[in-house]
C-alpha cells in the first residue's frame, strides 16, 4: 500500500497536468472564436454591418462597394481565413512554409506554374476600380485578423502566425480553381499520344470517338461510336496483339470512372414555369473538404441607382465577389467546360547548344529562374525551372525531349474581374456579355432574367489555335503550330430563347461538335448520360416550379445502368450459376435491384462493379500493346468509351476476344466473378455490399488526418449517401455537389439551397456544421438567410479611407 501512494499522487499529478493543459488549450481555441456582436471602428467610409443568422449565414450591409469589399474580406477572414489561406499557398507553390516537408513535393510540381508572377500581372493590367475593390477587401481581412482576440485556430496548433493578405492573393485564389478544373500536368494527352502510336489509327479512333449515343446537347445531334475494326485491322487473337494481351500485366483494384470536375446546371423559361418566372438551377460538382470551399452570403449596397446591390449565393473565400447566384435581375451559374484550354509542346533542343531550343524563328535560349521552396522546420530548397515562349517544362516524353505545357492560365490576360460586371447585369443579353468578357476557368455560363428568358454561352477567355491536333502533344516550331491570339467576345457561341424553352449543361458537349471542336477544342469532356437524364426530366415538366428543380438534384435513378443490368441477368442464366451459389446469390441481388444509386441497395453495387471489371478487362486487352510498349503509363478509357464497349459486349467480335478466353461469354463471366470477389473482400458477403457501405461521406479537415484523435470532433459524419456519377444527383465518399443552388431572379424568397460542411470552421462555433444534414438528406433549404441573430457593426473613425 505504500508502493500504491506516490503512484497515485503521480497519477493525480498528471491528471491535474493534462486537466490544466486540456483547459488551456480550450480557452485558447475559444479565444480564437470570431466576434459576433458589437461595435468596431474600421476603415469604412461610412457604417457596415455583418448580420448572421441562426446558422451563421451572413448578410454584408453596406453604403459603397468598396466598403462591402471590405466587409466580405473581414467576413472571409473570421470564417475561413485558414483556406484562404490554403488555396493562395497552393496555386502559388507554399505550402511546404506552412506545412513542412510532407507537402514539398506537391510545391515542387506547382511552383513550376509561377502563378505569383502571373498573379503581380493581373493585378499590374486590372482597372482602379478593380484594384481598390481587391484593395479593400485584403483591408478588411487583415483588419480581421489584427481585431481578432487570437489567431485563427489551425496555426494555434501548427505554432504559426497566419501571413498578411495582398491583392495578388485573391488573383492566387482564381488560380487554385484552374488548378481544379484543368489538367495542370499534361499527363493525359501524353498518354493518348503513346497510345495513338501503339494501335493502328483505326482502332484508335474506335476506342476514343467524340462521342456515343447518350450525348445530349443543346443544339445538334449524337454521334455514334464507329464501327468495329475488321480483323485485318486488328486482331486480339493472332500476332504481337495477342503476345502482349497474354504478357502484360494487368492493373491491379477497380478502374473507375474518371471524376469530372464540373457542375450541373439547367434553366426554364418562363413560358413553362408555374409562375412566369425563369428558373435556374445550379449543383457544382467539386472535392468535399473542410473547410467547404464555398462560403454562402447575401451581400448588400445601399445606395441608389447602379451603385445599389442585392446579391445572393455563395462567395469563394479570397475573393470579393459573387460566384453563383442572383442579383434581384439575373441569376447565373456554371459548369466546368473541358474544352482544351492545356497543351503539351514538344521541344526540340538545339543540335549545337543543348541550352537553347528551335523555334519557327530559329534558336532560342531556355529561361532559367531559381525558386526557393520554403519549408517549415526545414532548410530551403532551390528548385531550377527551364521556361520556354510557349510555357515551362513540365516533363519529358519516352524519348527524352522536353515537354512545355501552354496553358492560359499562364497568361495574364486569361484571367481578370470582369465577372464582377454580373452584380449590375439586368437580362440574359448583359449577363453573357459579362461572361464572355470575364477572365476565369472556362465554364458552360446558363443566365436566366426576371422577365423569364434563358440563354447560355461560354465565360473565360478562349485562345485561338493553328491547325494541329491540340489532343496530343505536337512540336511548335513548325508553321502554324501554337495559339495565334484570343477569342473576341461577339464570337463566343451564344443561346438564347431556345424554342424548346430549357438549357442543360453537364460537362459534356453542349453544340454541335464540329462548332465545338473549332470553338474549344475536346478537353476530354464527360459522357453524355448525365445531361440526357437531366435534359429528359426537364421536357418532362410542362409547367414547372422550384420543388421541381430541387428535385431533379435529387434525381439517382440508375438509367444508365439498366440495359448493363439486362445484360448481367442474360449472362448469369441458369447454366451460369448451376453449381455456382455465388452468381446465383448476385443474380438474384442484380433481379431485385431498385434501380437507383440508393444507399441500402445491394443490386446497385453489384450491376456497377460488374460493368466496372468488364470495362477495365476489355479495355486493358485491347490496349496491351501500349502498355506493354510504354509500361510507366497509367492508360485509362475516355469517358467516351462506352459506346465502343456496348458496342464489343453485345456483337462480340471473335477477333476482339481476350486471348485467355475461349468464347466472349467465359470472358464476361470471368469479369463477374472477378467483381464478385473484390466485392468480398470488401464486405465480406454480398449481402453487406450496400452501395452506401461504399458511398460513404469522408469529408475531412487536412488537420484531422495530421493530428491525432480529433478527427471526431472536425470531421462530418460519415454517412452513406445516395447518388453517383451518371445521374443528376452526384455522389462520391469525397466528392459532388459543392451546394445545390435553385432561384429565379425577382423570386429569391422562393429560391432553395443546401451546403456541406457549413460556413465556419472552428469546431467550436455554434454554425460548425449548420446545415450540412439538409444536405445530406437532400432537404432544400431557404436562400435567403433567416433573421438575424447576431449583429456586428463596422463603424468609420479616423482611418477611414478617404
Amino acid at each position: 500500500m505504500r508502493v500504491l501512494r506516490p503512484l497515485r499522487s503521480v497519477a493525480l499529478a498528471v491528471l491535474i497536468v493534462l486537466l490544466v493543459g486540456g483547459l488551456g488549450v480550450y480557452l485558447a481555441l475559444r479565444a480564437s472564436l470570431p466576434r459576433l456582436e458589437g461595435n468596431i471602428t474600421a476603415q469604412v467610409s461610412a457604417p457596415a454591418s455583418i448580420e448572421r443568422d441562426a446558422e451563421g449565414t451572413p448578410v454584408l450591409r453596406a453604403t459603397t462597394r468598396a466598403d462591402l469589399a471590405f466587409a466580405t474580406g473581414f467576413a472571409h477572414a473570421q470564417d475561413r481565413y485558414f483556406q484562404m489561406d490554403l488555396m493562395r499557398r497552393a496555386a502559388a507553390g507554399e505550402m511546404a512554409e506552412l506545412l513542412g516537408a510532407a507537402v514539398l513535393d506537391t510545391d515542387r510540381k506547382l511552383r513550376v506554374h509561377g502563378f505569383r508572377r502571373v498573379a503581380r500581372e493581373v493585378i499590374a493590367a486590372a482597372t482602379p476600380s478593380d484594384r481598390a475593390l481587391l484593395e479593400a477587401y485584403a483591408a478588411g481581412a487583415n483588419f480581421a485578423l489584427a481585431e481578432a482576440s487570437a489567431k485563427p485556430w489551425e496555426y494555434l496548433l501548427l505554432g504559426e502566425q497566419p501571413a498578411a493578405w495582398q491583392p495578388e492573393d485573391s488573383v492566387l485564389v482564381a488560380f487554385s480553381m484552374y488548378l481544379n478544373l484543368n489538367d495542370s500536368s499534361g499527363s493525359d494527352e501524353l498518354a493518348r499520344l503513346q497510345l495513338y502510336e501503339a494501335l493502328p489509327p483505326t482502332m484508335f479512333a474506335f476506342l476514343a470517338p467524340l462521342g456515343t449515343e447518350w450525348d445530349a446537347p443543346i443544339a445538334g445531334g449524337t454521334i455514334r461510336s464507329a464501327t468495329i475494326p475488321s480483323a485485318d485491322i486488328f486482331d486480339l487473337r493472332t500476332g504481337a496483339a495477342r503476345s502482349a494481351a497474354l504478357s502484360a500485366p494487368r492493373t491491379d483494384g477497380v478502374m473507375e470512372e474518371k471524376t469530372f470536375f464540373g457542375s450541373n446546371s439547367w434553366a426554364v423559361a418562363g413560358s413553362h414555369t408555374v409562375d412566369k418566372g425563369a428558373l435556374l438551377a445550379n449543383d457544382m460538382h467539386l472535392g468535399l473538404r473542410l473547410p467547404h470551399v464555398w462560403y454562402r452570403a447575401r451581400m448588400i449596397v445601399e445606395a441608389e441607382g447602379n451603385a445599389r446591390r442585392d446579391l445572393v449565393g455563395v462567395t469563394l473565400p479570397g475573393l470579393p465577389a459573387l460566384i453563383v447566384g442572383s442579383n434581384g435581375q439575373v441569376a447565373w451559374g456554371f459548369t466546368n467546360s473541358y474544352g482544351d484550354w492545356t497543351d503539351l509542346i514538344i521541344v526540340e533542343r538545339d543540335p549545337k547548344d543543348a541550352s537553347r531550343y528551335l523555334t519557327p524563328e530559329g534558336s532560342e535560349p531556355f529561361e532559367v529562374r531559381q525558386e526557393i521552396l520554403n519549408v517549415k522546420d526545414g532548410d530551403p530548397e532551390k528548385l531550377t525551372v527551364m521556361t520556354t515562349r510557349w510555357g515551362p517544362i513540365v516533363r519529358e516524353d519516352a524519348a527524352n525531349r522536353p515537354l512545355a505545357l501552354a496553358w492560359t492560365a499562364h497568361h495574364a490576360q486569361a484571367t481578370n474581374f470582369r465577372m464582377l460586371d454580373l452584380e449590375t447585369a439586368d437580362n440574359v443579353e448583359a449577363a453573357l456579355s459579362a461572361a464572355n468578357r470575364a477572365g476565369v476557368p472556362v465554364q458552360n455560363f446558363l443566365a436566366v432574367d426576371a422577365s423569364g428568358r434563358i440563354g447560355w454561352s461560354l465565360m473565360g477567355q478562349v485562345p485561338v489555335r493553328g491547325k494541329y491536333d491540340s489532343t496530343m502533344p505536337y512540336l511548335w516550331n513548325t508553321p502554324g503550330a501554337g495559339w495565334v491570339g484570343w477569342r473576341k467576345p461577339e464570337e463566343y457561341p451564344r443561346i438564347v430563347d431556345p424554342t424548346a424553352g430549357r438549357l442543360w449543361t453537364a460537362n459534356a458537349r453542349t453544340i454541335d461538335v464540329e462548332s465545338w471542336l473549332s470553338f474549344m477544342g475536346d478537353g476530354m469532356y464527360d459522357n453524355g448520360a448525365r445531361a440526357a437524364q437531366i435534359r429528359d426530366d426537364l421536357l418532362a415538366l410542362d409547367s414547372a416550379n422550384a420543388r421541381d428543380m430541387a428535385n431533379i438534384q435529387l434525381d439517382d435513378r440508375a438509367l444508365f445502368l439498366i440495359r448493363w443490368r439486362d445484360l448481367l441477368l442474360e449472362l448469369l442464366n441458369e447454366d451460369a450459376v448451376k453449381g455456382r451459389p455465388l452468381r446465383a446469390e448476385a443474380r438474384k441481388y442484380l433481379e431485385d435491384w431498385s434501380a437507383r444509386a440508393a444507399a441500402e441497395d445491394v443490386g446497385y453495387r453489384l450491376v456497377r462493379a460488374m460493368r466496372l471489371q468488364i470495362r477495365k478487362d476489355v479495355f486493358e486487352s485491347l490496349t496491351a500493346v501500349a502498355r506493354v510498349k510504354f509500361p510507366e503509363t497509367k492508360f485509362a478509357p475516355s469517358a467516351q468509351f462506352e459506346g465502343p464497349l456496348w458496342q464489343l459486349v453485345t456483337r462480340r467480335p471473335v477477333h476482339m476476344l481476350d486471348p485467355r478466353h475461349a468464347n466472349w461469354e467465359e470472358e464476361l463471366l470471368a469479369s463477374v466473378d472477378a467483381a464478385i470477389q473484390g466485392l468480398l473482400e470488401e464486405c465480406g458477403t454480398l449481402g453487406q455490399c450496400t452501395w452506401g457501405a461504399q458511398n460513404t461521406l469522408a469529408m475531412r479537415h487536412p488537420l484531422s488526418q495530421a493530428v491525432p484523435f480529433i478527427g471526431r470532433w472536425l470531421d462530418m459524419p460519415a454517412q452513406p449517401l445516395a447518388g453517383d456519377s451518371f445521374m443528376p444527383r452526384v455522389q462520391g465518399p469525397a466528392f459532388g455537389a459543392s451546394q445545390r443552388l435553385v432561384v429565379s431572379p425577382g423570386r429569391e424568397a422562393e429560391g432553395y439551397f443546401q451546403m456541406p460542411g457549413g460556413p465556419v470552421d472552428h469546431p467550436l462555433s455554434p454554425f460548425y456544421g449548420a446545415g450540412h444534414e439538409a444536405w445530406a438528406h437532400g432537404e432544400p433549404r431557404p436562400l435567403l438567410p433567416g433573421e438575424p441573430r447576431h449583429i456586428l457593426k463596422l463603424l468609420p473613425g479616423a482611418a477611414a479611407r478617404q
